[in-house]
């Protein structure tokens, strides 16, 4: 797969750019902080070969499309996470093995190379990103893919590629044994191809050995022997409902193939570490943030009539209700004026109707509309947290009239606090419909992990500094 290999040697790069870079950052820092004792950058020359050693370590630990060998796709973003934790403590565990078995220590201070680790560890997703946005925007090392099935699951997996930078995929088409659709575009520019006996045809023309199954399971089983003789990689997605497979073990059980799946919101432990965590970066928070919170709350005050804060009305655990603390964003009488715009306005009607929001929403104070575009207004839910209505990662906080968009799966829903961010603020937050929210919150659930809240917090970051999709 030469588009799967370009995009392993363009990661590859990446890696050592970080592991080569921030080292010297570290000891910039060290130097900076200690002034009296100057440290040389030429006691760490000897840690040049432990380039090698990172890389290696990133291939063992399947950092690099799953298989350098035999590349497929690339692991999750959360996995990835995960992995990148292990990889560079494991070459930082290896470093100070070397020191302390030869005579290098001389002139090594501990302090740049836990530092170096730090550093690397934060850092490394983020040039991975830009190593991925690259290939993105100049179209390099990008995998040609065919998806069987051009139904609602298979619409919505190719819309979600099209977007997407991290894994790489580019549908050249559907297979689709619909007489209707034959010819046609499902999604824009992707059309169906042939049938989904066309594949072997398919396979050749589009030079793709990758193959996504969107299919019904029962038409899985009957066409996945066929497909894996012409593509080496199948990916099955059956259906649009979320699978919980962070946690999904494989087992071999007798001649039989099965997964074992964990439930993590049944344990205690994950749930007691990640309530103790939010506490103390709500505590960090309302100590740091402070000052900015009495700056807003005078603006606020002083730009518009009323109250300087908001409390919306939410669902909490177990379908209680909570009030969601928020800097005011809106005229005093925003209630009256949303009863005229929706009588006058078929189009916002249409607009908050299907997703509870309006663009250029007229209600909105000018200081509001910064605040929502900053994510500012959204601050004051940390005492949200500290009072134990909500957690800083988590679902996204509904109000009664949502529930019946997720149906049944609300019961899932209701069991966990709402958070002040999760997966669908920083996966495309109000562009997306309220399908894919939906999936994203059960997703989220069914997931979730330290390391999803870490990437969650990550994308945050990034999404706030990029003032994206807020409105």
């Amino acid at each position: 797969m030469h588009s799967a290999r370009i995009r392993i040697l363009i990661l590859m790069v990446a890696d050592i750019l970080c592991f080569t870079l921030f080292p010297f950052v570290a000891l910039w820092i060290v130097n900076m902080i200690l002034q009296d004792v100057v440290i040389s950058w030429r006691a760490y020359r000897w840690m040049w070969p432990f380039i090698g050693v990172f890389v290696g370590c990133n291939i063992f630990i399947r950092l690099y499309h799953g298989d350098v060998a035999y590349p497929g796709a690339a692991l999750g973003a959360v996995e990835e996470l995960r992995r990148i934790f292990f990889s560079s403590a494991l070459v930082y565990l290896l470093l100070f093995a070397y020191l302390a078995l030869s005579h290098r220590a001389q002139g090594v201070s501990r302090s740049v190379l836990i530092l170096s680790w730090l550093l690397t560890f934060l850092f490394l997703p983020i040039f991975r990103w830009w190593a991925r946005c690259l290939m993105k925007r100049f179209r390099i090392g990008q995998i040609n893919v065919l998806i069987a099935g051009a139904g609602v699951t298979g619409r919505m997996v190719a819309q979600e590629l099209i977007r997407d930078k991290y894994f790489g995929f580019r549908i050249v088409g559907f297979l689709d044994d619909s007489a209707a659709l034959r010819g046609k575009d499902p999604v824009p520019n992707v059309p169906v191809v042939g049938s989904l006996r066309y594949a072997r045809k398919a396979a050749r023309k589009y030079n793709t050995d990758y193959m996504i199954c969107c299919i019904p399971i029962t038409l899985v089983t009957e066409m996945l022997e066929s497909y894996s003789k012409y593509f080496k990689h199948v990916m099955i997605i059956p259906d649009n409902r979320v699978f919980p497979i962070s946690w999904a073990y494989p087992i071999y059980l007798s001649g039989f193939s099965g997964m074992e799946i964990r439930n993590q919101l049944l344990l205690p432990m994950p749930r007691m570490m990640k309530g103790l965590l939010e506490l103390i970066i709500s505590v960090v928070a309302f100590m740091t943030l402070l000052p900015l919170f009495l700056v807003l709350a005078i603006l606020v005050k002083l730009t518009s009539r009323g109250p300087i804060f908001y409390r919306a009305r939410r669902l909490g655990v177990n379908r209680t209700t909570i009030r969601v603390l928020k800097f005011r964003t809106m005229y005093v009488d925003a209630d009256r004026r949303l009863e005229t715009l929706l009588a006058e306005d078929p189009e916002m009607e249409r607009q908050w109707r299907e997703k509870f929001k309006l663009d250029n929403d007229p209600r909105v104070t000018p200081l509001g509309r910064f605040l929502r575009k900053t994510s500012l207004d959204e601050l004051p839910q940390f005492w949200n947290v500290l009072t134990g209505e909500m957690a800083v990662i988590g679902p996204r906080p509904i109000v009664e009239a949502e529930v019946k968009y997720y149906g049944d799966r609300y019961a899932l829903l209701s069991r966990v606090k709402p958070g002040i961010t999760g997966l669908w603020q920083v996966s495309g937050r109000s562009e997306l419909d309220y399908p894919q929210r939906v999936n994203l919150d059960i997703s989220y659930i069914m997931n979730w992990s330290i390391w999803m809240d870490y990437y969650i917090f990550l994308k945050t970051v990034k999404e706030v500094l990029l003032c994206r999709g807020a409105r």
